[in-house]
């Protein structure tokens, strides 16, 4: 960490909120990286309180500021200056620091332009299909015109917010109207006589926490397109990207985007810093590091010494009954399959009490019973619980009342091919092939958030034998406990992968 002293240049962020945004880790990284006297921190505005806080912040000699939602539109009156390109997309997320004031730009468009230049997509002379008509997608349909597109077709569910963004592109850049940016109705996407373009995706809708969602379901434009580019960031891989992929299609995320923003906002701040393609890149990976886990309580957490039971949670076929088991054989430990103790305590089959009384009813017999068994005050239990125990909240919390919530992450296709012939689930029963392979990829996709907030520590089970993930968790267990007795050596090099450094199924 950087000492901050009186010459420190101060830079921050105006937004509400502003509690989970990552900008501190671009710009405090880039800043020490680049040995740059500088400081980055988040402000939470009111709209009613910003004029006060841009003349505030010029008074307080404060070098630059991004801007973040609700404040992009709003903001702008209260600026000595805007970059032309950014007056005309009505919004600005950069403020420079001018004699007279602050001065506007908008730096998204030069992130999204980057991040397709750096994958190899070029979208010159191509179309470009955009979802969404609010302000990113304002932002994007500029930056396509801006680096040549052929046509835009803007796809939303209010045609009016797409004509809108369509006149004042074609105003700008001075395109006949009709000839450059096209509305189009949601409804009317199946009809869109256009082929191998890209399709970006700009709206909310896949975001953490409903990672299971996605604006087009069912839709022939994911054959039609040739690449695709998903402005979410979290989580890593959303399902319109998923649904790309698996036609054969590339498919990439905003977290770059959102990288090659901040990189411009610096170089306006400070345009004597020079910043390598190495400083971008580790930039890049505690962005990456900032989301997995994606929340600050889903970290390993520290348990009292009596709390030294091991939950197993994860999707149908990850394996936590057998590693279990296994880990009961060889360690002493209790096994305790939650499934199974219901069954017995009801003395009906899993299967019977879903087709019977409901899913609903079942979820409640499961919560039941761990608060029971939380009370209970036990110990030195391994427990296996169902793959839809974590799903509700007041599980979770029991969960962690318990003991060590250890998530086994398996792969979809991994899963796919341990439950290729497995009819004793309730919710595969009569699900065979491709059918069973969408079901499977989907609900993991939708419990996936979940998971990760149950889970003390995560740990791959793809291809790794239970020897080596019980001593990944004991490790981490141990650790939490007593602290790290040792570092590795090489800890830090990718060679520690291959040495016996640290286990690639650990994260």
């Amino acid at each position: 960490m950087r000492d901050i002293s009186g010459t420190t240049k101060l830079c921050g962020l105006l937004g509400n909120p502003v509690e989970h945004s990552l900008s501190p880790v671009i710009h405090n990284n880039l800043a020490c990286m680049s040995n740059t006297d500088m400081s980055y921190s988040c402000f939470c505005v009111e709209e009613k309180d910003l004029k006060s806080a841009i003349d505030g912040a010029f008074a307080l000699g404060i070098q630059g500021l991004n801007v973040t939602v609700p404040h992009k539109q709003a903001v702008m009156p209260f600026l000595c200056g805007i970059d032309p390109i950014a007056e005309a997309i009505g919004a600005v997320n950069t403020l420079v620091r001018t004699p007279d004031g602050f001065f506007g730009y908008n730096t998204d468009i030069l992130g999204f332009a980057r991040e397709l230049e750096e994958n190899g997509l070029g979208i010159k002379n191509r179309d470009v299909v955009i979802l969404g008509a609010g302000g990113v997608a304002r932002a994007i349909t500029f930056a396509c015109v801006k680096e040549g597109a052929a046509k835009i077709f803007i796809l939303n569910r209010t045609i009016d917010n797409a004509r809108k963004i369509a006149e004042d592109t074609e105003k700008f850049f001075e395109c006949a109207p009709g000839s450059k940016v096209i509305p189009v109705e949601m409804s009317a996407s199946e009809y869109l006589n256009s082929e191998d373009f890209l399709l970006v995706q700009t709206t909310s809708v896949g975001m953490y926490p409903n990672v299971s969602e996605t604006l087009l379901e069912n839709t022939n434009l994911y054959e039609k397109a040739a690449f695709g580019f998903d402005v979410i960031y979290n989580p890593f891989d959303t399902v319109f990207m998923k649904k790309l992929r698996r036609v054969g299609k590339k498919a990439i995320n905003g977290l770059p985007m959102l990288l090659y923003q901040g990189v411009e906002s610096y170089k306006k701040w400070f345009p004597e810093s020079k910043l390598s393609s190495s400083m971008e890149r580790d930039t890049f990976f505690k962005l990456r590091g900032a989301l997995l886990p994606s929340k600050s309580d889903t970290r390993p957490k520290l348990k009292t010494p009596g709390k030294d039971n091991m939950i197993l949670v994860g999707f149908m076929g990850s394996g936590k009954t057998t590693l279990g088991k296994w880990i009961s054989k060889h360690t002493g430990r209790t096994f305790l399959d939650t499934d199974k103790e219901i069954e017995e305590k009801t003395g009906r089959s899993i299967s019977d009490i879903f087709a019977t009384d409901g899913e609903e009813a079942f979820r409640k017999m499961e919560t039941d019973y761990l608060r029971s068994l939380a009370d209970s005050g036990k110990s030195n239990l391994i427990i296996s619980v169902g793959g839809g125990t974590p799903l509700r909240e007041e599980n979770r919390r029991i969960l962690s009342e318990l003991g060590t919530v250890i998530y086994l992450k398996a792969s979809a296709g991994e899963l796919m091919n341990r439950l290729r012939y497995d009819e004793r689930r309730p919710l595969l029963q009569g699900k065979t092939g491709e059918e069973r392979r969408v079901l499977i990829e989907e609900m993991l996709a939708a419990r996936e958030g979940a998971y990760s907030a149950a889970a003390d520590m995560t740990v791959v089970t793809d291809r790794v034998y239970f020897p080596r993930i019980y001593q990944i968790i004991h490790k981490r267990m141990r650790d939490n406990k007593y602290g790290s007795q040792r570092r590795r050596k090489n800890k830090n090099t990718s060679g520690g992968y291959t040495r016996g450094g640290y286990s690639q199924g650990y994260r």
